[in-house]
């Protein structure tokens, strides 16, 4: 075990680790260090004893060893963590030492970010992020639990999804310049996301079949580099039939607007770049909607394809498919309110043909009465 010593009227309490390093904790009552002594035997003897060192990093020392450890995740996660730290992290909480972080002032923070008008879904982000930083200081064993297994997580209210008609949606993409038309038709009739219709590449399109492979995704860092990466699941990666009308138009489109070459993007920006999401939005998605006379987020249309998939009687696991959705769980979920249309469409059916089957069984009976 340890000992104990005094010195200057305080009580150090001093022992081997595991390692056979001599420690100590010193404290103000003989009680006390007696104590700190038979609990540190007990957690050496169980395996469960952490150097008291790791706990003592201050939270700006350790989040250059997260981000460190970070690096296998990939680049726009990385960024992520990083910006979350350097602007709302570690300003508020870089000195606090990673095994002294209060519970109490992490919730005010939180609070103090909701009042400060910062979006409810950037701050749950905050949350995440903080979260995962202290998480893997546990995994690590620098700290023996998370602080923010008691810190409840701030509500981020369900953002309203906007259905478009068939009627609104070709408004919309004919509201927009010539150059942008056939984004916002082959948006709405394939439910691509963002990232992945700007990063579309000509070699991804077979116009005489009508077929877009979904193959990746392109994405802007905070460095103003573009990065070209994988999609999130394997669901992701899929081909998808489109209309013959919208096949036509991004024919024109290719010819006329398209970089050239297999792997030439197939939507770029008035230089030739590929589109940049605040830009488009400025400058071409929100004056076509005022043009249109409408109000939507360019994620809507991605929801708007769902639902006119829905209307138009497609089976949720194809909508599944199409939409490159991990689970028909995920889809159930996020789309199961549209259904009910269906549901009395099954009960429509059902009562056509049980009418049928009933006619047709008492007709039999009446010839049956008759020829006997």
């Amino acid at each position: 075990m340890g000992f104990i010593e005094r010195r200057n009227g305080r009580y150090r309490a001093r022992y081997r680790d595991p390692l056979g390093r001599q420690l100590s904790e010193t404290f103000s009552r003989k009680l006390d260090a007696e104590r700190f002594l038979r609990e540190v035997q007990v957690d050496i003897e169980r395996g469960r004893w952490l150097d008291p060192g790791g706990a003592q990093l201050t939270l700006q020392s350790w989040s250059g060893e997260f981000l460190s450890l970070a690096r296998r995740l990939s680049p726009t996660t990385q960024q992520t963590y990083r910006r979350d730290l350097d602007k709302y992290i570690l300003p508020r909480f870089g000195a606090y030492r990673i095994g002294r972080l209060p519970t109490d002032e992490i919730e005010k923070w939180l609070m103090d970010e909701i009042e400060a008008g910062i979006a409810s879904s950037s701050v749950h982000r905050h949350y995440r992020t903080f979260r995962r930083v202290l998480q893997v200081a546990v995994e690590k064993e620098k700290i023996l639990a998370n602080p923010f297994d008691r810190v409840e997580p701030p509500h981020v209210p369900s953002r309203e999804m906007v259905f478009l008609s068939w009627k609104q949606a070709i408004e919309l993409a004919e509201a927009h310049r010539e150059r942008f038309r056939a984004l916002i038709y082959l948006a709405v009739d394939s439910g691509m996301r963002w990232s992945e219709l700007i990063g579309l590449r000509q070699s991804r399109l077979d116009l005489l079949h009508r077929k877009v492979r979904v193959t990746d995704q392109l994405v802007r860092l905070d460095t103003k580099q573009w990065l070209r990466k994988e999609l999130k699941t394997s669901a992701s990666l899929r081909s998808i039939t489109i209309t013959p009308s919208t096949s036509a138009i991004l024919a024109e489109h290719v010819e006329r607007f398209a970089e050239p070459g297999p792997e030439g993007l197939v939507f770029t920006n008035n230089a030739g770049h590929p589109i940049m999401s605040s830009s488009f939005w400025n400058n071409h998605f929100k004056p076509a909607q005022d043009k249109a006379c409408l109000s939507c987020r360019f994620h809507d249309l991605r929801h708007t394809s769902v639902a006119l998939a829905i209307a138009a009687g497609a089976h949720p696991k194809a909508i599944q498919t199409r939409m490159g959705h991990s689970s028909i769980n995920v889809t159930l979920d996020r789309y199961g309110h549209l259904f009910p249309e269906l549901d009395e469409a099954i009960a429509s059916s059902f009562e056509e043909q049980i009418a049928a089957q009933r006619a047709a069984r008492a007709t039999n009976v009446i010839r049956g009465a008759f020829a006997s």
